[in-house]
């Protein structure tokens, strides 16, 4: 308990802080030790930092774009062995930054976060980018004319995508036929958006696996990133209600319908709100 306290604690302190003082690797540090309360963070910062400065020895000969690119997935992907973990993508390991250095896999998000800490040290202009299903690497140059950036897919090997791979991409992620906007499909993540994300992914994965403790932690973190994140919000409330949790529930949940008017569940969500409060009569008779 006093770990899990001390955890949510060293969270909410970082959250606060002003976001130009936020650091990437201590924020997915911080996610890693829900799964590990007593992570050796200093070990992997070292690490980490390790590979940094052989990577700003490396790019400092490289005089172009894609030299320096050529360089750093060389170093990554040929030499470290990073790779992405097709074979068992849902593992919650890939999403814990500890397991992706220990074990040299993970997801496109993992991945893409160590990349950019590498980059970073080197002064390279990288950002994350947030498209749909599968989170990209952006060498970033131009906000208005997209074919001057480059963009990377970590996940496989360092594959540059051009415009017509991101809209083949976009399609199928999607399922349907829709035409890429830079503004929608090509955002940059930035430090808070990465860590929500992950922090997305684990919830989806711990609610497969019936963790709902978990899901429910994961959901009040991602509000401490995002206060306006009301999908969170409702998660937060109805995996309060399956953990028997009736107080916090109901806030959760009507905040939410408050929040939102009419949304797609409103009627799901009112059935729980109807049955927590035929509950409480019940307890009260």
């Amino acid at each position: 308990m006093e770990s899990f306290d001390q955890t949510n604690l060293d969270f909410k302190n970082y959250v606060n802080r002003l976001d130009i003082n936020w650091d990437l690797l201590d924020g997915v540090l911080l996610i890693a030790r829900q799964q590990y309360p007593k992570l050796d963070t200093v070990k992997y910062k070292n690490q980490v930092d390790y590979m940094a400065r052989e990577v700003v020895k490396r790019l400092s000969t490289a005089s172009s774009k894609a030299e320096k690119i050529k360089e750093l997935n060389q170093f990554f992907f040929q030499e470290l062995g990073f790779h992405g973990n097709e074979n068992d993508y849902f593992d919650p390991r890939n999403s814990y930054i500890s397991d992706v250095l220990d074990r040299k896999e993970g997801i496109p998000i993992s991945l893409s976060t160590i990349y950019l800490a590498l980059g970073w040290a080197a002064g390279c202009p990288l950002h994350g980018i947030n498209f749909p299903g599968h989170f990209l690497v952006e060498w970033h140059e131009s906000s208005q004319d997209i074919s001057r950036n480059t963009y990377i897919d970590i996940f496989h090997g360092g594959k540059i995508l051009t415009s017509e791979n991101l809209q083949e991409r976009l399609n199928k992620n999607l399922g349907s036929e829709q035409k890429l906007e830079t503004v929608f499909h090509l955002q940059s993540s930035g430090i808070r958006g990465i860590l929500h994300r992950t922090l997305n992914n684990l919830k989806a994965i711990h609610v497969s696996q019936g963790l709902t403790d978990r899901a429910l932690w994961e959901a009040e973190w991602m509000l401490l990133l995002k206060s306006n994140d009301w999908n969170s919000l409702r998660d937060k409330g109805l995996f309060s209600y399956s953990l028997g949790k009736y107080k916090k529930a109901e806030a959760c949940l009507e905040t939410y319908l408050e929040k939102t008017g009419k949304p797609a569940d409103y009627a799901q969500v009112w059935q729980v709100l109807y049955a927590m409060r035929s509950h409480n009569s019940i307890n009260l008779n």
